[in-house]
């Protein structure tokens, strides 16, 4: 008779409105289930003869129980890892266009080099440029259908006044190949591209304000405008005006000195109407202690550990605004309501399956968090040539989480293992928003069900 055990990989979550009910996820499977406290204890302390035979045959059809030693269950970890990283590297290319490294921005946070952004050299997209990154595009994926159909505006901040010109040939040319576009920007001279905001076009906005007024423009600071706070909110105000159909997500990079400003932000943005419209929402990012922001700069930054990170939007309430959230809840209620297993995936972004990012000197990197900084360029573009940097390439595009310890971890498929750029720890933070969103999910659902 074969020898059974409570799977490594079991996720309970009590569900808050329903005494002694918990959601049961399985970790590798995918599995949600609806159980007891009386099953959750069972499983827990292995006490399987306790179980029925129905509720232990339907246990182990779904994984929670299992006759796999916990060796064996790693290695299956490790195969499946394998598998579903294959999938997104050959299903997947993304691509993010640098327009440009220069920007009207200080920020102190800031990873790129600050020699691009105070030069008085325009470092930016030429048109035949352009038509190359194109080119090049077809060339890393030939098969259209394989191909992102959004392409991402990055910087130094791409959508600059003087930018205009350039960014409208990127657009126009990409619509004419079927491309649409998203622009992270800092909003400031959004009121020059109010004819490029569109379904067709330039479709979402990710602009950076850290906090209200007062904290924002001490820090974001303009190179001349010491309010820019109120420009960058005139011109989103200009956009809801003018009924112009694009998301707008606003990021709060937060550390000590403005994080309990963000719910001042929230009630601002309430007051000035932002948050009726459907297509505006906020969310909160910690800011990194990146080797590659300046000492000089270190000085304007208060940061905070991930713990007193998670402790202080735990205690504001706001775990449900922290970046990331979205991506949990959307799995969570795809599974729920479609009464489908849970997405898996095995790695934290496209970085590590097929993420391109071009700058204008010609550079490619794999991921938008490490632009300008040479020692994790993948290639560059000479002429008719691409030429890769094979090691770099393979270390980012190999990258999943059987290279972490993260294959011993319950949560290893539905959190990826974090950014590989940032080497940061966020796993508490990844177990409050699963908790958070199963159970909004759950009152959401059944909440759907009662009132029909």
């Amino acid at each position: 008779m074969e020898t059974l055990r409570t799977s490594s990989y079991i996720i309970p979550v009590k569900l808050e409105s329903e005494e002694g009910k918990y959601m049961l996820i399985h970790g590798y499977t995918g599995a949600m289930d609806i159980v007891s406290e009386s099953v959750v204890l069972c499983l827990k302390y292995n006490e399987i003869k306790k179980l029925s035979d129905l509720t232990l045959q339907a246990l182990q059809r779904r994984g929670y129980i299992t006759n796999k030693t916990k060796e064996e269950e790693i290695e299956y970890v490790e195969r499946v890892a394998q598998a579903l990283h294959k999938r997104d590297e050959i299903l997947h290319k993304s691509f993010t266009w640098v327009v440009t490294y220069n920007c009207n921005f200080r920020c102190p946070y800031c990873f790129e080099k600050r020699e691009y952004k105070d030069s008085p050299h325009r470092i930016v997209l030429t048109k035949s440029q352009v038509d190359r990154l194109f080119n090049a595009m077809i060339e890393i994926e030939p098969r259209k259908q394989l191909q992102d159909s959004v392409i991402t505006l990055y910087g130094g901040e791409p959508l600059l006044k003087e930018n205009k010109e350039i960014v409208t040939y990127i657009v126009q040319e990409g619509r004419k190949r079927g491309y649409k576009f998203h622009a992270i920007t800092n909003g400031y001279d959004l009121d020059s591209y109010l004819s490029l905001l569109a379904p067709n076009l330039i479709t979402l906005l990710q602009i950076t304000i850290d906090g209200t007024k007062k904290n924002h423009n001490q820090k974001r600071k303009h190179f001349e405008d010491s309010n820019s706070f109120d420009k960058i909110i005139s011109n989103i105000k200009l956009i809801f005006e003018k009924g112009l159909n694009v998301d707008i997500h606003i990021r709060v990079n937060v550390d000590k000195y403005n994080l309990e400003d963000f719910r001042a932000l929230y009630f601002y943005f309430g007051q000035i109407g932002f948050l009726a419209h459907k297509n505006f929402k906020m969310y909160l990012a910690l800011i990194q202690n990146n080797e590659e922001v300046k000492e000089n700069d270190k000085n304007d930054i208060n940061f905070l550990s991930e713990s007193e990170y998670l402790k202080s939007n735990e205690k504001m309430g706001t775990i449900t605004a922290c970046a990331g959230y979205d991506a949990v809840y959307k799995k969570i209620e795809y599974a729920i309501t479609a009464k489908k297993s849970l997405p898996l995936t095995a790695v934290h972004c496209t970085a590590q399956t097929g993420e391109y990012v071009f700058s204008p000197l010609k550079e490619i990197y794999p991921c938008w968090e490490v632009v300008g900084n040479k020692k994790f360029q993948i290639g560059i573009i000479e002429n008719n040539t691409i030429s890769w940097n094979k090691d770099e390439l393979k270390k980012w595009h190999t990258h999943d989480v059987t290279s972490l310890s993260c294959k011993y971890c319950k949560y290893v498929f539905l959190c990826g293992g974090g950014c590989l750029a940032m080497k940061t720890n966020q796993c508490n933070l990844f177990k409050k928003m699963i908790i958070k969103a199963v159970n909004t999910v759950y009152n959401s659902v059944y909440a759907n069900l009662f009132n029909k």
